[in-house]
């Protein structure tokens, strides 16, 4: 009877517990990337951690790294990349928690009225923003990826704190799908 939305809100709690941690770090399956005093920390097991901060400057252990220009901008983009990444997961969080607030609230109008088709009709519409907010947060996952491999190709010292692998990428195109396929 009220299968699918109950499927929703077990999928929203883990969204609503990232949401209340408020954790601004990526987790990935070869390390982690935390932010942390206008920097972004690279950790990977093995290696000393790496850092990049807002201008586009690469500390391994606590040496400095000499980039090139090109190698600096994309250090650069990788930080923002990073900060984006870590909105996006906000964001998705904000609405995973919205969700499952709301469908939580619409049961008991459910209850009232006797008719489930309010809670599939709240999850539904719920479900969507959260799709959206997610599928955002792929792209972005997706981006950093391919920025993180081409830094390591030019720049053989950052080659390895490749944190996002593909994998990581696909697990999360793969979320989405799955999302969608709830609604």
């Amino acid at each position: 009877m009220i299968r699918r939305p109950f499927a929703l809100i077990w999928a929203a709690l883990p969204l609503m517990a990232l949401a209340a941690c408020g954790h601004n770090d990526v987790t990935a399956s070869h390390g982690s990337i935390s932010i942390a005093s206008n920097t972004v920390r690279i950790s990977v097991r093995g290696a000393p951690r790496a850092t990049i901060d807002s201008d586009g400057n690469l500390l391994i252990g606590r040496r400095a790294v000499a980039l090139s220009p090109a190698e600096q901008r994309l250090a650069r983009r990788y930080y923002r990349d990073v900060l984006h990444i870590s909105a996006a997961g906000e964001t998705t969080a904000e609405a995973g928690g919205k969700l499952g607030v709301s469908v939580f609230g619409s049961l008991f109008s459910a209850l009232w009225h006797d008719n489930s088709s309010i809670i599939r009709h709240t999850a539904k519409h719920g479900a969507a923003r959260v799709t959206a907010d997610a599928r955002l947060l792929c792209a972005h996952l997706a981006r950093l990826e391919t920025l993180q491999n081409t830094l390591a190709a030019d720049q053989p010292a950052f080659a390895p704190y490749r944190v996002v692998r593909h994998k990581d990428v696909t697990g999360c195109l793969s979320g989405t799908r799955h999302l969608t396929m709830t609604n």
